[in-house]
């Protein structure tokens, strides 16, 4: 295993032991998706390493049938995780956070909005509070299996369901910086994983036959965004990859295959 992802590999390892019989209905998403696709699902050797996160967000649908005598949020409680709490809502937005060999990773909960009868109110799912959010019922359908190096199976978000998520919402992000880092791990994720990247590119398109009307907006999201990005736009994108291979001229030609 690289050395610069040992930590990351002993996060995931820790979290899904932790979620014992519970991992059949978690799925991994956001900034740890990239990392899990490059340890476990695709060539170490192809392309650079992800940028590293301490946020590992965690999917769960609405309605999940019983795995365990204990609530989720009682085998992360049991397992060493502490709870905070980060809004003053009913029921509050929480986080489950834990040091782990001196890196401290913080877990949230995420669920669907597209639910009948659903508002835009966390609601708690196993003992966990979840936040609903837009467009997350494809990342619930369409997830992959993985396994740790220390053979903990859990399940991830596919890759080209990922890239249409972010392409999606990155735009109604509240900070700057997020935007750039989602433009970031959609290109990251498109073009640094070797083969799993050129599947992803594909399949990416593939969902335009069962989300026309999503798919326009994903492409309507990014033709804007590279329209309107300024100089200074650019340089900030191109400062998220560490190792200077992201550049605005390979980004628009990995753009216009969705275009």
């Amino acid at each position: 295993m690289n050395f610069a992802l040992e930590k990351e590999d002993k996060m995931i390892s820790t979290f899904l032991s932790s979620i014992g019989p519970w991992n059949d209905h978690v799925i991994i998403g956001g900034g740890f998706a990239p990392i899990i696709y490059k340890l476990y699902l695709s060539d170490l050797s192809a392309g650079i390493l992800p940028v590293g996160t301490r946020d590992l967000d965690s999917l769960i649908s609405r309605k999940i049938p019983n795995r365990s005598y204990k609530k989720l949020s009682k085998h992360l409680i049991d397992s060493g995780f502490t709870t905070i709490f980060k809004s003053l809502e009913i029921p509050a937005t929480e986080a489950y956070v834990k040091n782990i060999d001196g890196f401290e990773l913080e877990v949230e909960f995420l669920t669907s909005s597209n639910f009948r009868g659903a508002t835009n109110k966390n609601i708690e799912i196993a003992g966990v509070v979840a936040q609903p959010l837009r467009y997350l019922e494809l990342s619930l359908q369409n997830f992959i299996e993985f396994s740790t190096q220390s053979n903990k199976k859990g399940l991830v978000v596919s890759p080209e369901t990922w890239i249409f998520h972010k392409g999606l919402t990155f735009i109604k992000r509240f900070s700057d910086s997020k935007i750039y880092k989602d433009l970031y791990g959609i290109w990251y994720v498109a073009t640094q994983l070797g083969e799993f990247s050129d599947k992803a590119i594909v399949k990416v398109k593939d969902l335009v036959k069962q989300h026309s009307k999503w798919f326009k907006k994903f492409q309507k999201n990014i033709f804007e965004w590279t329209h309107k990005a300024t100089p200074l736009d650019w340089t900030r994108l191109e400062s998220q990859d560490p190792y200077g291979k992201l550049h605005k001229v390979n980004f628009m030609y990995l753009m216009k295959k969705w275009l």
